[in-house]
């Protein structure tokens, strides 16, 4: 009967009964399923009335009361089914190394396995790719991440003169991060670097456009944000 019409006799009786009766119920006495009576009840602008919240509050407090004393008795109750303290699995000591059953010996990977959907020249040492931010990174163990990688500027540096002083920093001479070789390279300290590349130590118009330049880039941004939103 979902698919049918609505007669005015079922209209009356939704009508009589919406505001005080679980959609449930109306659906059973009336035969539709309860996406037909809410539909009809948006369209005839009925609504539940104040008794009937009321009561539906009253019946789900109760429901949850309920629910929360089982769920505070539920550890009491579980601890039958664990395992005692130092307790023995059955299995054990039955599966001891060197232990295969059916096809596991000769469908498992062998030692020195590489999975073949892999760039074999990418997982070796030494295998060099350029990272996020442009520098050249040498693979320098199989560590999970960044952390089997190493910039290559820096090993270079080390190699030919030992560690990186604390607070120093191993720059580009012509600022070409692809450019690793050891006359490319110079130390520096941190405030050194700080200082090549504050604008303060440009000409004063320079440092004027590129103040305004950032204002417009501001506004431009700032009108693109309004017209998206």
């Amino acid at each position: 009967m979902n698919g049918t019409p609505w007669t005015p006799h079922e209209i009356a009786r939704l009508r009589s009964r919406y505001a005080d009766a679980s959609c449930r119920e109306l659906a059973a006495r009336l035969g539709r399923s309860r996406a037909s009576i809410y539909k009809m009840a948006k369209i005839l602008g009925l609504k539940k009335s104040a008794a009937f919240y009321a009561r539906e509050r009253r019946r789900q407090t109760k429901r949850l009361r309920r629910l929360g004393a089982a769920y505070r008795f539920a550890p009491e109750a579980g601890k039958i089914y664990r395992f005692p303290k130092a307790h023995i699995p059955r299995n054990k000591g039955l599966r001891r190394p060197g232990w295969f059953s059916g096809r596991m010996r000769e469908t498992q990977f062998k030692k020195g396995y590489f999975p073949a959907n892999r760039d074999p020249d990418f997982y070796v040492l030494g295998a060099l790719r350029v990272n996020a931010e442009g520098y050249i990174d040498m693979r320098v163990s199989f560590a999970a991440g960044a952390r089997g990688w190493r910039p290559l500027h820096r090993i270079l540096w080390q190699d030919a003169h030992g560690p990186i002083p604390a607070g120093h920093i191993v720059v580009f001479r012509d600022r070409d991060r692809l450019n690793v070789c050891l006359e490319n390279l110079e130390l520096i300290t941190l405030a050194e670097i700080m200082r090549r590349n504050t604008i303060h130590r440009l000409p004063a118009p320079l440092k004027e456009v590129i103040h305004l330049l950032g204002r417009v880039k501001r506004k431009i941004n700032e009108k693109s944000h309004h017209g998206s939103a």
